[in-house]
This record gives C-alpha cells, sequence and structure tokens, in this order.
C-alpha cells in the first residue's frame, strides 16, 4: 500500500497542473539477460525529492545508486518503470509523473547471425585450466551436429581432455580433444554440444608453394586480435611442421596461418625463434592436420532432443591467461 504522505502528495497534484514534458526517465531500455539496468532522471530540480517505482516489483533487485539514478537487476520480462518528482512550486506542493518501459530478453535466444565463411570469426580464445591459447573452427560441420576445432597440442592434455572455447561473438563452448600429434604440435578437438551455427574456416588439402602470402590473427599479448602478414619461407619438416616469417606472440599458441589468396588454413601456430616481431617459426602443416583428423560420424536420422539453452553469465575471459609461446634455437 502507499504511505499516508504519499496519498497526500498525488492529492495536492491533482489541485495543480503537471508538466510532464519539464522531465525524462533517459537510458537504454533493451537489456541482455543477467545485465544491470540503468536509468536516469533529467531536467529535475535540485531541490525535488524524487520517487522511482518498478512494476512489477517481484525479484527485482535494486542497488544504491546517487540522487537521480535508477538502477536494478531482474529477470527477463517487461517492466514499467515510473518516476515521480515531488517539489514545491510556487508555494504549492506538485508532483510531475513520467514512465519508460524496459525490456530484458529471454535466456535461450538465437544466436546471433554469423557469416559461415568467415575464417576470422572462426578464431577464438582456448583455455586449458588457466593456460590460454587460440584455436579455430574448421568446417564443415560434422555429421552429429558438432564441430571440430584445432589448435597446438602444447596447448592442451591428452585426449579425453576438456576446456574452454569462446568465439568473438560471446559463446563460450565446452570442447574435448580427441586426437594429438605431439611432433607436429597439433591437436583436434570437438565441441560437446550440438551447435546449429558456427563461423568456420576451410583447411587447405595440401600444403601450399614457398614464397605463399599468409596471415594469422589471434589472441597473443602483443597486439591481440591484430592480423599480422608474413610468408611461408620453407617446405613441410621431418615433424610435420612448415617454416614461416611471421610476427606471433604468447597466447597465439594454436592460432590458425592462412594463406591471403584463398583463406585456406594452412598451419598451426607452435613456435618462434622471437616474440613480438617479425621472424622465423614453425607450425603444424594442413596436411598433417587432415591425416590427424577423426573421422567424422555418419548422418543419422535418428531423432535426439535439442538441450534447453542454459543462460549465464560469462566471466570466461577473467580466467583466460596466455600460455607462453615456446622458444626455438635458430641453429
Amino acid at each position: 500500500m502507499r504511505s499516508p504522505l504519499i496519498a497526500l502528495v498525488v492529492t495536492f497534484a491533482s489541485l495543480h497542473p503537471v508538466h510532464a514534458e519539464t522531465i525524462r526517465i533517459a537510458g537504454e531500455t533493451n537489456y541482455k539477460p543477467n545485465t544491470l539496468v540503468k536509468l536516469r532522471a533529467e531536467g529535475v530540480d535540485s531541490g525535488a525529492a524524487l520517487l522511482w517505482r518498478i512494476h512489477p516489483g517481484k525479484d527485482v533487485q535494486r542497488a544504491t545508486t546517487p540522487r537521480g539514478v535508477l538502477e536494478f537487476v531482474a529477470p527477463p520480462g517487461s517492466y514499467d518503470v515510473e518516476l515521480l518528482v515531488i517539489q514545491q512550486t510556487d508555494g504549492n506542493l506538485t508532483v510531475e509523473e513520467c514512465q519508460v518501459r524496459v525490456v530484458i530478453e529471454p535466456c535461450g535466444t538465437a544466436p546471433p547471425e554469423v557469416d559461415p565463411h568467415s575464417p576470422e570469426q572462426a578464431i577464438g580464445k582456448l583455455r586449458f585450466g588457466n593456460a590460454g591459447c587460440t584455436a579455430t573452427v574448421i568446417g564443415p560441420r560434422r555429421g552429429d551436429g558438432k564441430w571440430d576445432i584445432l589448435t597446438a597440442s602444447h596447448c592442451t592434455g591428452i585426449t579425453g581432455t576438456r576446456g574452454e572455447f569462446t568465439l568473438k561473438d560471446g559463446r563460450t563452448l565446452n570442447v574435448s580433444v580427441t586426437a594429438r600429434n605431439t611432433k607436429a604440435d597439433l591437436t583436434w578437438m570437438v565441441t560437446e554440444a550440438s551447435v546449429e551455427t558456427m563461423p568456420f574456416a576451410t583447411l587447405a588439402a595440401t600444403n601450399p608453394r614457398v614464397g605463399t602470402e599468409v596471415w594469422h590473427s589471434g589472441y597473443g599479448i602483443d597486439q591481440p586480435g591484430n592480423r599480422e602478414h608474413g610468408r611461408l619461407t620453407g617446405g613441410e619438416t621431418a615433424a610435420g611442421q612448415l617454416q614461416l616469417e611471421l610476427s606471433v606472440s604468447s597466447g597465439d599458441s594454436g592460432g590458425g596461418i592462412f594463406r591471403a589468396d584463398t583463406n585456406e588454413l594452412i598451419a598451426v601456430v607452435c613456435c618462434t625463434t622471437e616474440r613480438g616481431r617479425k621472424a622465423l617459426m614453425f607450425g603444424g602443416s594442413a596436411e598433417q592436420a587432415n591425416r590427424l583428423r577423426p573421422r567424422q560420424p555418419a548422418n543419422t536420422e535418428e531423432w535426439k532432443p535439442l538441450a534447453i539453452p542454459v543462460c549465464q553469465a560469462n566471466h570466461a575471459d577473467e580466467l583466460w591467461k596466455p600460455f607462453t609461446l615456446p622458444l626455438i634455437d635458430r641453429k
């Protein structure tokens, strides 16, 4: 129930016209789940008393805020937010009121539209324990609805171990190791859940010729997310790696290296002679990755229930730490 004071204020207000256009509620009105709603009062006199109301109020949690600001969290849904401004005008008590509707989106909304042939968007952060590396989604999608992801073997544990992979669109997926080649420093992983839409890269069928222009983009601490350009300087070694001239740094380990002309993945970042500047480096070759890739399960007509998405705050970045890129002796 409203207090007697508020009821009295409203009674006085009815005797004096209010001017709702002089005040307004400013701020975003559409929010993602688990997001703090933040609104502020504008056009309000410094001596006025402010009263915020939120309808419905069930499960709404308000924060302590400075004067003129409203912050709260609430379950998904629509909320009518009212602002009452109580003040003295020409010796009379008046109330001005304004209202906005805030919408908090439901959990489990459809993932954002992505370009399926966008190799740069297919590059994401990989975390096993507190070690942070880079990895790349490789298409096409598997017959069981899951996706293969390629990285370096020094970034992961043995076959069957689990980690987390975070895409640039914010989605974090659980992954598990399916195959490793420690000599070439290559690891294949698979998403533990079926995922309808993912950006992906294409793995080259054969290694390119020496001199081919290449690029890579990863999460190295030198220039995270920067696109670096270089070239292939040597064919496949006895270890199954290509030699390139490219700038990589700690955290870039496991990231894909792509042909500049076709955007096909030709190698995976392993190790370098110097970090943070263009130098000789090596990476497991596409041909080795193709030989190592687990056979994909055949398509099946069997009906399988689709899991209901779980909405939760993503704190993966807070736990991600760049994995130190190995140095090799030039000799």
